[in-house]
């Protein structure tokens, strides 16, 4: 008989495998960058850092694969071909949303002064999860795939809490160390940051996620990659029949339970003597913590089975409580039906896609009205709900608001990343769900940089694609509107023109209309981009101008004046 060890002091530290370790230190460096790419409020993590890391994860991966094939979309392909080999390791590894979880839980333990895990095996709650990821198959086939992988990416939910809650934590720590660094006498230590916090309606969504997230992960460690994430579940189905996978040598298993200590996905049945790959993370601690070697990683291949014939029964200390998982009768089924939606709706968001990019046209900004047809500037009627309903800004890139609500999954990247800071998430401007925490420009808090590109160098889903500096001066993402009653010129007769000096394509001028005396903004509605300078420049309240998104972004004609100047500085008048 196998010798037996005492159960109730498992060590973390015997047996510590060389997997575990390169897994910890892999998972670590990923969790930083992560952290550091969507936090870095100095601008100090280069942009292409920044896109790289974030268009590795999963579904930004698989949506760059089937709407605007570039390398990093390779990726996807890489993690399923990883996760066939060896698990779910993109899970215990790159995910950050996963490795957050892990360090929630060791917070929990340590508050409670309790183990990191002790958690009993219990029941995989199959038909819920199962049920998630068909229903998010669906959605991307019904064309709601924007609004169902922006609820329950794993990548886009970490996204969502690290810009939207850990970043004004930290410009706050930061500017409480400035004020000590200024009473200590070293004020340019360690420099103010403005704190920038989200709308209510826009802080709410993440932190309920979050506080969703930090109690499944206290109470029961993997929960939520285990039922909720659609990522996972898809992963799990693949790593069923995974090459190497980790398992029970019923021969050296003495069922001391420490295994059972370790394992934060509690996919692990002593009493069966099995594991339920399809739960496991890779995560390796079951394999540390192991003295006898009951836990081993090693081959299985396609057809190999499960479990050795012939193992030796042992007697078991495992108390009753912890209930063996019924054998899974529909797998096979459920397998083919899933692949069988999963290629559907890959195939449906490429035709949808392929549509879109039709119906754009090869060139950003094509689009079938022109410029000229907006009813402002010279000789058109003015449409003055416009400033008081001005409709919403997409992002340059994008190419139209539909195509914004359809893909992005609401990362905030392109938020965290802003240097002027006029992105920010959307609550219900772009008048729906579909659009709740998407990106949009808001001109009152600042304006799109003529000469930035930054959000489009970031994204990492492709959908705000890549804009050459050209091509983003004649990007025509709105129209400015006037209300010139509002004007300080005409209102209180103080000399202005602040929109007219800060517009960078001379769309913006001051002239004499007939009947008055003084000269006025007038808008050419052929040379406005929308870019939003002249709005953010106005110094009255409410705005004598503002800009109102267009549905599908044009493509602005360029003014040749040598008079006017693009301005690109950050500096205002007000």
């Amino acid at each position: 008989m196998p010798p037996r060890k005492n159960a109730k002091s498992p060590s973390p530290a015997k047996g510590s495998s060389t997997l575990r370790r390169l897994r910890v230190v892999a998972a670590s460096a990923c969790l930083l960058i992560a952290l550091a790419a969507l936090i870095d409020f100095r601008d100090i993590v280069p942009n292409h850092l920044k896109h790289v890391f974030t268009s590795i994860q999963f579904v930004p991966s698989a949506i760059t694969f089937v709407t605007a094939f570039h390398a990093t979309a390779l990726a996807c392909l890489l993690i399923l071909a990883l996760t066939f080999a060896f698990g779910r390791v993109y899970c215990s590894v790159i995910c950050p949303l996963g490795i957050l979880q892990d360090v929630i839980s060791r917070i929990s333990a340590k508050i409670r002064r309790k183990p990191p895990y002790k958690l009993p095996a219990k029941k995989a709650h199959n038909t819920l999860r199962h049920a998630i990821l068909a229903v998010t198959l669906l959605a991307i086939v019904a064309g709601w795939g924007g609004v169902a992988l922006a609820w329950l990416d794993p990548y886009s939910n970490f996204g969502r809490f690290a810009s939207t809650l850990f970043r004004p934590l930290a410009v706050v720590a930061n500017n409480i160390a400035a004020t000590i660094a200024t009473a200590l006498g070293h004020p340019a230590a360690i420099p103010q940051v403005n704190v920038s916090f989200a709308a209510a309606g826009a802080l709410l969504p993440p932190l309920l996620i979050f506080i969703a997230v930090a109690i499944m992960a206290s109470v029961r460690g993997r929960l939520w990659c285990n039922t909720v994430c659609p990522v996972g579940t898809l992963l799990g189905l693949v790593s069923r029949r995974a090459l190497w996978r980790i398992s029970i040598d019923k021969t050296a298993c003495v069922k001391c339970g420490d295994c059972l200590r370790a394992c934060k996905a509690q996919c692990i049945d002593l009493r069966a003597g099995e594991i339920d790959f399809s739960r496991c993370v890779a995560c390796y601690d079951c394999i540390s913590v192991c003295d006898e070697g009951g836990v081993k990683y090693r081959w299985h291949g396609v057809s190999a089975r499960r479990e050795p014939k012939g193992a030796p029964k042992t007697a078991s200390r495992i108390p009753n409580s912890i209930a063996r998982p019924p054998p899974d009768a529909n797998r096979r089924a459920f397998i083919s039906t899933a692949t069988f939606g999963a290629l559907t709706a890959i195939g449906a968001t490429a035709l949808s896609a392929s549509r879109d990019l039709a119906q754009n046209g090869a060139q950003q900004g094509t689009g079938p009205k022109g410029p000229g047809q907006h009813g402002q500037g010279r000789g058109r009627k003015r449409d003055f709900s416009k400033l008081d309903n001005p409709g919403v800004v997409a992002p340059p890139g994008a190419q139209s608001v539909a195509r914004i609500l359809s893909q992005c999954t609401a990362c905030q990247l392109c938020v965290s990343a802003c240097p002027s800071h006029v992105l920010e998430p959307a609550f219900l401007e772009y008048g729906n769900l579909a659009g709740l925490m998407k990106p949009r420009l808001n001109f009152d808090k600042s304006f799109c940089n003529f000469d930035c590109t930054v959000c489009s160098d970031v994204c990492p889903d492709g959908t705000i694609l890549p804009l050459a500096r050209d091509a983003k001066h004649t990007t025509r993402i709105g129209l400015a509107y006037t209300a010139h009653p509002r004007c300080i010129i005409l209102k209180d007769g103080t000399a202005c023109g602040a929109c007219a000096e800060h517009c960078p394509t001379g769309a913006l001028q001051m002239k004499k209309p007939p009947g008055h005396a003084e000269a006025v903004p007038l808008v050419d509605p052929h040379y406005c981009i929308g870019c939003g300078a002249c709005q953010y420049a106005c110094p009255v309240t409410p705005k004598a101008i503002v800009i109102s998104g267009i549905e599908k972004h044009e493509t602005a004609e360029k003014l040749v004046q040598e008079q006017v100047a693009p301005t690109t500085t950050d500096d205002f008048a007000f």
